[in-house]
């Protein structure tokens, strides 16, 4: 009785621990820079991240306008994470 009972304890502090690790994934990101009377510029690069609201900040695709007269920059991410 005394050993299911250690063992039992054992399994459910070894699904806990588990449980609890940080997933950690890598993320693949595409960032093209857009300028009037340019050419595209296109970056490629990869984070290593661990933490759960960087991921869901970084995933998925993100685009931002700035400008004067004359001049706009247009700037698109998409990254994935794996």
């Amino acid at each position: 009785m005394l050993k299911n009972i250690f063992i039992s304890v054992l399994v459910l502090s070894g699904i806990a621990f588990l449980g609890s690790c940080k997933k950690c994934k890598t993320c693949t990101c595409t960032q093209v820079t857009s300028q009037t009377g340019m050419q595209d510029i296109t970056q490629e690069f990869t984070v290593e991240s661990c933490d759960k609201d960087e991921q869901d900040e970084l995933e998925g695709g993100s685009t931002v306008y700035q400008g004067v007269p004359g001049f706009e920059q247009q700037v698109t991410q998409t990254c994935s994470c794996q």
